[in-house]
């Protein structure tokens, strides 16, 4: 049986965020920190874009934002 709970948020408001450098980063973010390792990907709302920190780091490249495609998830 198909479990029918909704969405408690919106999968176009998913985005993924890739950390580009060889070294950590540590985010600071309203639900608390978020270890990004060197080369890893992680998942989070769109609403993580309005972090000055999260910003700043993608301004400078050190951090990839791209729009989550749930249809091609991995």
């Amino acid at each position: 049986m198909a479990d029918q709970r909704p969405f408690t948020w919106k999968p176009s408001d998913v985005i993924e965020v890739t950390n580009t450098t060889a070294e950590n980063i540590l985010l600071e973010l309203d639900s608390g920190r978020l270890r990004l390792d060197a080369g890893r990907t992680t998942r989070l709302t769109a609403s993580a874009l309005e972090q000055p920190q999260l910003m700043q780091l993608v301004r400078q490249g050190s951090v990839k934002t791209t729009r989550f495609n749930w249809r091609k998830r991995k």
